[in-house]
């Protein structure tokens, strides 16, 4: 008995079938894991900081273009003077297909493109809108928006490329 005991202290461990097994499943999970995939939404949060007065040229006014989403659809909002008055105060509310928007298909984003489409003919060079949320509007409608204020997917240019309409979204705390 104690030959044996003798033999099996020299011998040591057989650690190949342990490495076998694990030069086998690393490729294996390597192949099977799925890895994460970061979205990234390029956006302008307002600065909260005093800075020193810009001075202003008299005779240019701001567009201050503002884009209100609450439950009943949009209102395209601004300095009164500059946007096009096309319907009066009714002009500006891009209501809901659906009455009290259930879902975020039921917003009309189409018609939404379409007024800031003719906001933006008339001022060529502004970029920047700011988007006003209620606080019960869902992520996915604020993004909707994102999308429907930065580009015209239905004019495009020669080389295929939708319209830029304003590419600068400012997301804002909503009013209560």
């Amino acid at each position: 008995m104690s030959d044996k005991r003798r033999q099996l202290e020299e011998q040591g461990l057989d650690l190949v079938p342990i490495m076998n097994l694990v030069t086998i499943l690393i490729p294996f999970l390597l192949m099977s894991a799925q890895f994460v995939n970061l979205a990234v939404i390029d956006s302008m949060l307002p600065a909260i900081v005093e800075s020193e007065p810009v001075e202003e040229k008299p005779d240019e006014e701001k567009l201050d273009l503002k884009v209100m989403i609450n439950d009943k659809g949009f209102t395209v909002a601004g300095a009164d003077k500059i946007l096009p008055e096309e319907a009066g105060e009714n002009g500006r509310v891009v209501p809901c297909h659906e009455d009290g928007c259930p879902t975020p298909e039921s917003y009309d984003v189409a018609s939404l493109t379409d007024r800031l489409a003719l906001i933006k003919d008339q001022h060529e060079d502004e970029e920047n809108v700011v988007l006003v949320p209620d606080s019960s509007v869902s992520y996915e409608v604020i993004i909707r928006t994102m999308d429907a204020t930065r580009d015209d997917q239905d004019d495009r240019d020669s080389d295929n490329r939708p319209r830029r309409l304003f590419p600068n979204v400012v997301l804002a705390g909503g009013v209560k």
